[in-house]
């Protein structure tokens, strides 16, 4: 046991000494104490969270291939505003920049791009999408008039949008720390048990074809809303399923995306293992390693109805999934409507408040009028702060649950060690310490 000393106390931390009498180590600090076991368990604990996960993507795709014409050059269009190339044949007829809004996209020929591994073909029609788009801008009483207008909708660009997909099998381990608490009170103290524990949880599960947008023109936030694709109707790429719509080019390495897929695939796997430890309380994950293994990443295009629209100098961009019709975007806010919309709630509110206490109370008093001012004024931040909220329907995924494959999920390693207790007591107040005994007789 020459290395017994460098053992810490997982109560407070100080350092441990070997009690010969009583053969367990013990904390002169607090003086706790524990069996050798029980700290030896620990320590490889948490030598084994001190390694770490292993995130590395072994990936391969088969896009070295170009689509080009004759002379190594492919047709498209180009936004002398924002810069976007997107190609398209000659059935697409382009007016409008799906990503900046600019009315003025030019034809022109440039170099090839790297041919999908995969293409998803759009399902949904134009006229869907439009009334998609109808659909989510009814009842928005904060939406600008210019937006609704005819000719704003029918600019809704078809666009194949690159993306990498990524696919895994995930296995790892997670440490957590838990509580077990029991209650109790006599007549002066109520009293806390904590009973402290190392909880360990193993598991293993496969994720299919994560999503990651692979432009920078491309809102990550925006694509991600767009989710879930299903990604088993995906087909190999034939140059007939771009006819009639454009297509953008990546320029987004796929090394570049593999931070946004780790963080989805490792914020699943930990949502997956804590739902192993509810019977604890403050849970919380002191540890980790998740390895990946079969690791690939697909290049691929995913169909998107877009538009952008201008307002008050700022792009305001929605998007539709292709395949589902899932509609989301951030809409622009009529500033004016906003204030008249606080404005008519407000004053009904406090119309409304005046009128009850005039009822029930007979008289006005400057506290109450001041009450139902105060009252008025919080009902219309809620109403219109609900009314902004509904105007924006972007979310950024942080999680790929949608692409784990539940059948795969196995369930593994499973420890629960006692660390240590803590009691806290707490001092009635002296009025309950007084009518305890009374109510005791």
């Amino acid at each position: 046991m020459s290395d017994i000393n460098q053992f810490q106390c997982p109560c407070c931390g100080a350092r441990l000494g070997y009690d010969g009498e009583k053969d367990q180590m013990h904390c002169q600090y607090c003086d706790s104490t524990f069996s050798v076991e029980q700290i030896k368990a620990e320590q490889a604990a948490k030598e084994e969270m001190a390694a770490g996960s292993s995130m590395n993507w072994q990936t391969s795709s088969s896009s070295s291939s170009v689509i080009a014409g004759p002379d190594g050059k492919i047709e498209g269009y180009s936004c002398p505003a924002c810069g976007a190339q997107m190609m398209a044949d000659e059935k697409t007829a382009a007016t409008e920049c799906p990503y900046c809004g600019n009315f003025a996209i030019i034809k022109t020929s440039f170099e090839g791009m790297y041919k999908p591994d995969l293409v998803l073909p759009f399902v949904v029609s134009k006229e869907k999408a439009q009334s998609a788009l109808t659909e989510f801008t009814k009842g928005k009483k904060l939406l600008p008039d210019a937006f609704v207008n005819r000719n704003r909708i029918d600019s809704l660009t078809g666009l194949y949008v690159p993306f990498w997909l990524y696919s895994c099998h995930a296995d790892g381990t997670i440490f957590y720390e838990g509580v077990k608490s029991k209650k109790w009170e006599d007549n002066d103290y109520r009293y806390v048990k904590k009973d402290h524990y190392r909880m360990i949880r193993g598991g293993a599960m496969d994720f299919e074809r994560i999503p990651c947008d692979a432009s920078t023109k491309m809102d990550d936030a925006t694509m991600d809303s767009l989710e879930p694709y299903d990604l088993s109707k995906a087909v190999p790429y034939d140059a007939a399923y771009f006819s009639g719509y454009l297509a953008d080019r990546y320029d987004v390495e796929e090394k570049d995306t593999r931070p946004r897929a780790n963080e989805r695939v490792q914020n699943s796997f930990r949502d997956r293992l804590k739902e192993e430890v509810k019977e604890y309380e403050e849970v919380k994950a002191t540890g980790e390693q998740i390895r990946l293994s079969n690791a690939k990443a697909e290049y691929a295009m995913l169909p998107v109805w877009m538009m952008t629209t201008q307002f008050e100098g700022q792009a305001y961009t929605f998007g539709i999934n292709g395949q589902t019709g899932q509609m989301v975007g951030s809409l622009p806010i009529d500033k004016s409507k906003a204030t008249k919309q606080y404005c008519i709630t407000g004053g009904i509110s406090l119309a409304v408040a005046l009128v009850i206490l005039r009822l029930i109370l007979g008289t006005f008093g400057v506290g109450t009028i001041a009450g139902s001012i105060i009252a008025a004024v919080l009902i219309a931040l809620i109403h219109v702060s609900s009314l902004k909220s509904a105007m924006n329907t972007v979310h950024k995924k942080t999680t790929a649950k949608a692409y784990m494959s539940q059948n795969s999920v196995k369930l593994g390693r499973r420890e629960d060690n006692f660390l240590y207790s803590k009691t806290e007591k707490t001092e009635k107040p002296k009025q309950q310490q007084q009518q305890q005994p009374q109510q005791a007789k």
